[in-house]
């Protein structure tokens, strides 16, 4: 690893597998909307309206983060940058990786339950060696590196 530091290209760790939930959500919650307007149900229409939308712009900001343009990962001796963002080795509680051949990474920062959604990320090329250069830096920095799976939130 250089000591101004490398940089890997990187995209967001949403899923196919977590925008079908969304598509199928939306369409259950649709069919509520329409069972509650034929039957006249007020309260349950516009409550169901209301859970509607909400489940309609996640899956839009699902469908922009899977079609964004690639990010960047740069590893410096002390920090981690992405997108737009510097995580000290510090503030990092643990690194958690999630599959095999396609793995997802996520960064979870100290006094955090989850590994919020800008910090989970999987690598798009030079895939092994951004990873053994991930692993080097997080030894060197003595970060917990783990393999399990991890839940992102928005």
């Amino acid at each position: 690893m250089a000591e101004s530091g490398e940089s890997y290209k990187i995209k967001t760790a949403t899923g196919t597998e977590s925008l079908i939930v969304m598509v199928l959500a939306v369409i259950v919650v649709a069919d509520l909307v329409r069972r509650a307007y034929v039957t006249d149900e007020g309260l349950l229409f516009y409550a169901a309206v209301l859970v509607l939308i909400y489940c309609v712009v996640l899956t839009v900001l699902a469908l922009i983060r899977v079609f964004k343009k690639p990010g960047e990962l740069l590893i410096t001796r002390k920090a981690l940058s992405l997108y737009g963002r510097t995580l000290e080795a510090s503030q990092i509680d643990e690194i958690m990786v999630n599959g095999f051949s396609r793995k997802l990474i996520g960064i979870k920062p100290k006094g955090r339950r989850l590994v919020p959604l800008a910090l989970g990320f999987r690598f798009v090329e030079d895939a092994n060696e951004a990873f053994k250069d991930l692993e080097h830096w997080a030894a060197a920095n003595q970060v917990q590196m783990t393999e399990k799976k991890f839940f992102k939130w928005i």
